[in-house]
């Protein structure tokens, strides 16, 4: 066999051997990088689930801590005031005004008289 031939041949059949075997570990090298995407993706996932878990728990103590504060708001509007601050007032007894009584014969009148009597004191403003 003539020598060129032979390291033509050894050389073919090197470079396939590192072509095949190169090719093997770019397959477990792809097959490492989708176990470590996967885990990187649970991760992220789970990452987001705490997240939301967080955020909820977060609202609920906002929540709670709010009604607390309004409890408390309310705690202090309805306590009673202190003894210096409290005024007592003196009410004079009110005089109402008799209004007298007019001698009708008729109830019909009496009805008229009503319905035209002003509505001072009825809580209207006068007009009909």
């Amino acid at each position: 066999m003539n020598p060129r031939r032979f390291l033509i041949g050894t050389l073919l059949a090197a470079s396939f051997a590192a072509a095949a075997v190169g090719a093997i570990h770019i397959m477990k090298l792809r097959l490492r990088s989708d176990d470590v995407g996967a885990r990187i993706q649970r991760l992220e996932r789970s990452i987001t689930e705490s997240k939301k878990e967080l955020d909820a728990l977060k609202r609920a103590r906002d929540q709670t801590q709010d009604s607390l504060q309004l409890k408390q708001i309310a705690g202090e509007d309805l306590k009673p005031p202190a003894p210096e601050q409290v005024t007592f007032l003196r009410l004079a007894p009110t005089v109402t005004a008799v209004v007298p009584l007019k001698n009708t014969a008729s109830p019909r009148v009496t009805a008229l008289n009503i319905a035209f009597r002003p509505t001072t004191g009825q809580g209207g403003n006068g007009s009909r």
